[in-house]
């Protein structure tokens, strides 16, 4: 043994914890950075919309009976806790959910990591320094998506694929452990628990594994199976204790909801995007065998693709996992020893100098893109709002959910109504027309009457409530003069005046509260 051997061995234990610290560092720098970059959306849409729901629940009302939601249970006690936790400690519900989306991905981020770590992969090493990438793609790509529930669930789901890579590896010398197995199945399954068709996310990868081992073993895996367990069990909770979900909300939603689709947007928007991504991920792809993290990345990107093009709705966040996992993909190729690789893509030379960096940075804000898409209010809007009116009951003759949230709690509103928009009404009217169209009489008859109905309910919930402020859309070309004209809403909007706008979006005050209109020439061009 040479004198130098335990010095070097020395130096070797002491690289491990200190590389540590410097992840550390880097993550919560990066986790400042996020947090300061979120203040471009503030509280998205959708959360803000599950936090009033949190609130109402919380205070008694019945789920689905006093105030309804089209997503199951789950999407709401996935925030309960820190919603509730909020009002305990007598803080922000938005700082909370906040605080909360960042817990559990660090949680999921750290879980993936020491999973690899005991895994042992070939790409470990620069796996280790690419870590702050990939932490970058949980944090700050979101954008508009932060805090959504694909979000969080897809920094919880990363573990379960970096250990399905563990166990399709032929050569594995060692196996994951029952409790690490059975962690990574819990958190995994919240990806389910928020849509269940995101199961093609879990199978297809097993499915490579198998193939890979040559062995049903990777599907019968433990943590599959508490997948299983905790999914089964889930579903038996919601006909327990909100049967209503499954007899009304659910044939509602199928009758309605998931009729309406726009196949063309979101594959022109996110297919183009994805695909390019998927051309560098071919593009440096080893020219000998299989590496096992980039192929289940790979994989889980392509199952992706299918919940995003059958729920076909076009939002980001329905994006996301598809999107995320091609870049994590193309972080495992580029952690690959040189000589297992297709050409060098990382060179000596400075990003614009280098195309094949130019084009892989392109793709990526391409794929970006629609992420960057804010809905905040602006803050005159939300000033002219608190000028006129004291915790105001808000109302919206809308079908986009933005158009009262975040709105609503930014001003400290009080959403009254049952649905959070007019969703119900303009799909009925559409459908109506679609059947009509279609010399569908029956379907024509039915989706008439649900559009009757719905109307003579918001008019009702109107007089009713008497909200102080109410939110027009002027996107709505075809339910806005149908609520006027043919249900009789211009009676109920004449009690108002307009005293604000921001982009599509038209507040108008209850004439009892008048006051004066904002001279701020924002508020007046728009």
């Amino acid at each position: 043994m040479s004198a130098t051997e335990p010095i070097g061995r020395l130096r070797q234990g002491l690289a491990v914890p200190r590389a540590g610290g410097n992840l550390a560092l880097t993550i919560a720098a990066i986790t400042l950075v996020a947090a300061l970059y979120q203040l471009r959306w503030g509280t998205v849409p959708d959360t803000s919309w599950l936090i009033t729901v949190c609130e109402r629940v919380l205070a008694g009302d019945l789920l689905y009976k006093d105030v309804f939601e089209s997503n199951p249970p789950f999407s709401i006690w996935m925030y309960l806790g820190p919603v509730a936790v909020a009002h305990i400690l007598d803080i922000s519900p938005e700082f909370a959910v906040q605080a909360w989306t960042y817990l559990l991905v660090i949680a999921g981020f750290v879980l993936a990591i020491l999973v690899a770590h005991r895994a042992n992969f070939p790409e470990n090493e620069k796996l280790f320094c690419l870590a702050p990438a990939a932490y970058f793609v949980l944090v700050v790509f979101p954008g508009s998506a932060f805090s959504e529930r694909e979000h969080i669930a897809m920094a919880l789901f990363l573990p379960l694929l970096t250990m399905t890579a563990w166990r399709a590896r032929p050569d594995a010398s060692s196996s994951p452990g029952f409790g690490l197995s059975v962690l990574t199945g819990l958190l995994a399954s919240v990806l389910l628990l928020v849509k269940p068709f995101y199961a093609v996310m879990v199978l297809a990868p097993c499915l490579y594994a198998a193939w890979r081992r040559k062995s049903l073993a990777p599907i019968f895996a433990v943590e599959n199976w508490v997948i299983g367990l905790v999914c089964s069990a889930y579903l038996a909770s919601v006909f327990y204790l909100h049967p209503e979900f499954m007899r009304d909300v659910y044939p509602l939603l199928a009758d309605t909801y998931l009729k309406m689709r726009s196949y063309l947007s979101v594959l022109v928007i996110y297919g183009t995007s994805w695909a390019g991504l998927m051309l560098l991920v071919w593009r440096f792809w080893p020219k000998d065998g299989s590496p096992e993290l980039a192929s289940v990345m790979t994989i889980a990107s392509a199952a992706g693709m299918i919940p995003l093009i059958y729920q076909a709705k076009g939002w980001a966040y329905h994006a996301y996992p598809a999107l995320a996992c091609a870049i994590f993909a193309l972080l495992c190729l580029a952690a690959l020893p040189r000589d297992g690789r297709k050409p060098r893509w990382t060179g000596a030379f400075p990003l614009m100098m280098n195309p094949t960096r130019t084009l892989i940075a392109l793709l990526v804000i391409v794929a970006y893109a629609p992420f960057w898409v804010s809905q905040k209010p602006g803050a005159q809007l939300v000033q002219d709002i608190r000028a006129a009116t004291i915790e105001p009951r808000v109302a919206v003759v809308a079908s986009d959910l933005a158009a009262g949230h975040p709105l609503t709690r930014m001003v400290g509103g009080r959403w009254v109504s049952f649905y959070n928009s007019d969703w119900l009404g303009v799909f009925s009217m559409l459908l109506t027309v679609n059947a009509h169209a279609a010399g569908d009489a029956t379907a024509e008859q039915r989706y008439r009457a649900m559009l009757d109905q719905y109307a003579a309910f918001k008019i009702a919930e109107f007089e009713r409530n008497r909200p102080e402020i109410v939110v027009v859309d002027i996107r709505e070309k075809y339910w806005l003069p149908l609520v006027i004209r043919r249900f009789g809403f211009d009676r109920v909007l004449a009690g108002y005046h307009l005293i604000g706008g921001w982009k599509n979006m038209r507040v108008f005050l209850r004439n009892d509260l008048r006051v004066p209109v904002s001279s701020s020439p924002a508020s007046a061009s728009n």
